[in-house]
C-alpha cells in the first residue's frame, strides 16, 4: 500500500495548528485564562490525540503492514519498529492518554495540570511529525 502524502501533511498541519493555539493560550498565567480558552485548550488536546491516533494507525497500516488493535498499540508499533524515540513514545502516549480522560472523564480534569503540563512544550510530538514528513516526501 502506497503513502499518501496529502493526508499525512492535513494530519500534521491539524497537530501544528492546535499546538500553536495551546502555546498561544499557555503564555498567559493559568489565573487569567477564562473558561473559554480552558476548554480550547482541552478541545486542542484531543484534536492533537485523535491525529496522533490517526498518524500511527495509519503509519503501522501502510508502511509496517501490521493491524493494530488500539491506538495506544500503533505507537507501541511505531516505536517497536525505531519509527519513535522514547521521548516522543511517552509524549505521544500520555497525550493520548489524556485524550480519553478528556473525553470520558471531563468531570475529573483539573485545568491547571493539564496548564503545568502544557507548559513543557510539544518538542518531542513536533520531533516525530517532522520527521514523518521528511520521510514522506522523500518516498
Amino acid at each position: 500500500m502506497s503513502i499518501n502524502k496529502d493526508f499525512i501533511n492535513k494530519i500534521v498541519e491539524e497537530i501544528k495548528a492546535s499546538i500553536k493555539i495551546i502555546l498561544e493560550y499557555s503564555r498567559d498565567p493559568f489565573e487569567s485564562l477564562d473558561d473559554a480558552r480552558k476548554y480550547s485548550i482541552r478541545y486542542h488536546l484531543i484534536v492533537i490525540a485523535e491525529a496522533l491516533s490517526t498518524l500511527s494507525i495509519y503509519l503501522s497500516r501502510r508502511l509496517l503492514k501490521r493491524t493494530p488493535e488500539t491506538p495506544l498499540h500503533a505507537v507501541h508499533i511505531l516505536m517497536e519498529n525505531k519509527l519513535i524515540r522514547s521521548e516522543e513514545y511517552r509524549d505521544m502516549i500520555n497525550v493520548i492518554k489524556s485524550r480519553n480522560l478528556l473525553v470520558h472523564r471531563y468531570w475529573i480534569i483539573n485545568d491547571e495540570i493539564i496548564y503545568n503540563n502544557i507548559k513543557r512544550d510539544f518538542k518531542n510530538i513536533l520531533a516525530f511529525i517532522n520527521r514523518v514528513v521528511d520521510y514522506v516526501s522523500k518516498n
